[in-house]
């Protein structure tokens, strides 16, 4: 990712990325130890970009306040992603947040609340690559009736706690799919970019089960769906902007 460390940074990576033709960005960074990004503090100058660009702001907040989030709604962000999980006990050992399972809910809540565009992210698989509240989660979305819903999925990763895990199975995110489909009939269903890529033979069928968008796909994934008569449209954007 690009630094942007002050407001004044953004600023300037904004102008840069503007100046040489870039439709947007995506807006993130780490967390502190109550799980807060900290983009509120930007909320000035995100405010000056959207006013003086033409660019596209998808922002990652993590956990925030109502007032933080209805700061950053009025800057004029044009989407937001947002963490769900269904189960404390991933939060408090995987993120090691002492944060709760509705504290996460609520910040999409909130966002809907001020009429932005909220798209949620779960990842299948974070507790080491076992399933561990995933369902619970869709269930919690039902009553928000997300216009779309992120499913991204555990890259283990050397130097980390699960850096020898093994990624969530094609069947573990087939079921997740199949709930979500079921649960949420209205909802876009998305495979995001951050999952594992390692076995794409799943792709295909997981779009038969009920996914409307894969970021990234394998070729033979879409030679395969022209083949079985999808019309399959190309986007060249963050897949949480509309």
């Amino acid at each position: 990712m690009i630094p942007a460390t002050s407001p004044s940074d953004l600023l300037d990576v904004a102008e840069a990325l503007a100046e040489r033709g870039a439709r947007g960005f995506l807006l993130s960074g780490g967390s502190d130890e109550t799980g807060r990004i900290g983009i509120a503090d930007f909320a000035d100058a995100i405010r000056e970009i959207k006013a003086t660009t033409d660019l596209k702001i998808n922002a990652h907040i993590g956990l925030a306040s109502t007032k933080e989030i209805q700061d950053l709604v009025g800057c004029g962000i044009d989407s937001f992603s947002a963490d769900v999980y269904g189960s404390d006990e991933t939060i408090r050992e995987v993120l090691g947040l002492d944060a709760r399972v509705e504290d996460y809910v609520k910040v999409v809540a909130d966002l809907k609340s001020y009429g932005a565009r909220v798209a949620p992210h779960m990842c299948v698989g974070i507790h080491g690559g076992a399933m561990r509240g995933e369902m619970a989660a869709i269930e919690r979305l039902k009553k928000l009736e997300p216009e779309v819903l992120i499913l991204i999925s555990l890259i283990p990763t050397k130097g980390t706690l699960y850096q020898s895990a093994s990624p969530p199975s094609n069947e573990m995110i087939s079921s997740v799919v199949r709930r979500a489909r079921e649960e949420l009939p209205t909802t876009r269903l998305l495979l995001g970019c951050m999952r594992s890529k390692l076995d794409r033979s799943a792709e295909f069928r997981l779009v038969s089960e009920g996914l409307d968008g894969i970021v990234l796909p394998s070729p033979s994934t879409v030679d395969r769906l022209k083949k079985e008569g999808y019309t399959v449209k190309k986007r060249s954007v963050c897949c949480a902007i509309p």
